[in-house]
């Protein structure tokens, strides 16, 4: 990944993200937002060093032009890998430390499949994490980090932290809270915390494609009563490890892709969508990975069934120009896929007819995709890693779907999505599904995958064991209460 890759927001437009005008209307007219710059990306692969260090630096080198400042908001995926290197996102503390200092209270809003370490806890005096997956609430979670920044900034006062590392790494395939037990035990959290009368708390699930010892599940209470925030943060730690048995694959049909085709060969409600869930893109696949797709060219008795299928979302920035080139209807004879991870089966060959190109969402982006086929096979190619789901999606909100290349469905039996679990624009659309555990960047089958960093033992790498769930009480930072 490099900086190419990213959307770069600086100044108002940085700013304008996060609906201040309207989510606190009203209500701040004694803050001004002082905004540095954000870097964003679809999930990919590790970060090209020098990039990262120039968005660091640049954030620091804002920080310290506007200092002083009375407070800090982050707003953190939290995941991030720098080829070399571990620990991205608390190098990232450190050098805004060095900058604001202790004085300032600093509020964290993160994705719940983020990394949530000790030390990144001990650099923040508040964070809290998305509280659904699909992540329905991430405006909601990003509000909630900045009132509770407001408020401590307002009272002077810092809050208490505590802290558990919980000894469990699973995928979001596993972990969805539009199911059990994820609906359950994500769905007491505010309840909890209004119980305890605590400020917050955050649930970290980690992110699973990724070998750092900080990558785990983790639990951080924020308040003003030790004795409230240590209670609470064990009570919620001990919910997420007394169900971890019951986290298994989302859906009620998954194995393997010979399975899938099986599946779709029973003839299941249509259209019926099917995850090649080892080229997540939303996890960090490469999303052009043709495993599926060949292993679908080569039974004969898929092609001879007459089922129609749209392979969508397969990244290929070449094939795109391609078909531009030849226009709507016209042929394309290159291969495609397999541009960047060839491990599983390298580009599939042509001819393609061009049915149709495809325009982006938004403004200035043209043409981003475009819908090819060969028989009875069809598979869109798009210039970026990017998710195939109606534009109406309510699981992402403004600029989530740069790059996106989505066509009606009408007409396909089979829809093969580079995701894990299905978005809620994907429900609505589906007759039925199945996850199929293909191989990849984002594989879900733990047996074929090596985590030899992370923090042993650790479920479901290790089965066999006890955790200490007991928690830290962090120092406060700064001024005490």
């Amino acid at each position: 990944m490099t900086a190419a890759e990213f959307r770069i927001h600086r100044g108002q437009a940085l700013v304008d993200q996060f609906e201040f005008d309207t989510r606190f209307a009203g209500e701040v007219g004694d803050v001004e937002w002082v905004p540095t710059l954000s870097a964003r990306a679809p999930a990919g692969g590790l970060l090209d060093p020098d990039d990262f260090d120039a968005f660091v630096d640049e954030i620091v080198d804002r920080l310290a032009s506007a200092s002083p400042v009375d407070g800090l908001f982050i707003d953190l995926h939290g995941a991030a890998r720098v080829e070399g290197r571990d620990g991205a996102e608390e190098h990232l503390l450190r050098r805004i430390r060095s900058v604001v200092g202790d004085g300032i209270p600093v509020s964290l809003a993160m994705d719940t499949h983020g990394n949530f370490s000790e030390e990144l806890a001990s650099l923040v005096d508040l964070a809290v994490c998305f509280r659904t997956a699909p992540h329905m609430d991430r405006l909601d979670i990003k509000e909630r980090a900045i009132r509770n920044l407001l408020t401590v900034v307002r009272s002077g006062r810092r809050p208490f932290k505590a802290y558990v590392r919980v000894p469990v790494l699973l995928p979001g395939e596993r972990t969805s809270t539009f199911v059990e037990p994820g609906a359950t035990v994500f769905g007491a959290l505010v309840p909890t915390i209004e119980r305890y009368g605590v400020v917050d708390a955050g649930l970290w699930v980690g992110y699973y494609w990724s070998d750092e010892p900080r990558n785990s599940a983790a639990v951080l209470v924020t308040g003003f009563d030790r004795d409230a925030i240590t209670a609470c943060a064990r009570e919620i730690a001990q919910s997420y490890w007394d169900a971890r048995f019951d986290f298994t694959i989302v859906g009620e049909h998954s194995g393997s892709w010979d399975e899938a085709l099986e599946f779709v060969l029973d003839r299941p409600e249509a259209p019926c969508f099917v995850s090649d869930a080892g080229d997540n893109v939303t996890g960090g696949g490469s999303g052009d990975l043709t495993y599926a797709l060949h292993a679908t060219l080569a039974r004969a008795d898929v092609a001879d069934s007459g089922i129609r299928f749209l392979f969508a979302g397969i990244f290929d920035p070449e094939s795109v120009l391609a078909a531009v080139a030849a226009g709507e209807g016209g042929t394309i004879d290159r291969a495609v896929g397999a541009t960047v991870d060839d491990r599983f089966g390298g580009p599939v060959a042509g001819p393609w007819l061009v049915e149709r190109l495809i325009d982006g969402l938004y403004e200035g982006e043209g043409v981003t995709g475009a819908l090819l086929r060969r028989g009875a096979f069809s598979v869109t190619v798009q210039r970026g890693r990017a998710y195939f789901t109606n534009p109406t999606d309510p699981a992402f909100t403004h600029r989530h779907l740069a790059n996106h290349a989505y066509v009606p469905i009408d007409g396909y039996d089979v829809v093969v999505v580079k995701n894990g679990y299905l978005f809620p624009g994907q429900i609505a659309e589906a007759g039925s599904a199945f996850m199929a555990i293909t191989p990849g960047g984002t594989d879900l089958d733990v047996d074929r995958l090596d985590f030899s960093a992370a923090g042993h033992p650790i479920y479901p790498m290790d089965v066999d064991f006890d955790a200490d769930l007991t928690p830290v009480l962090l120092p406060t930072i700064g001024a005490t209460a």
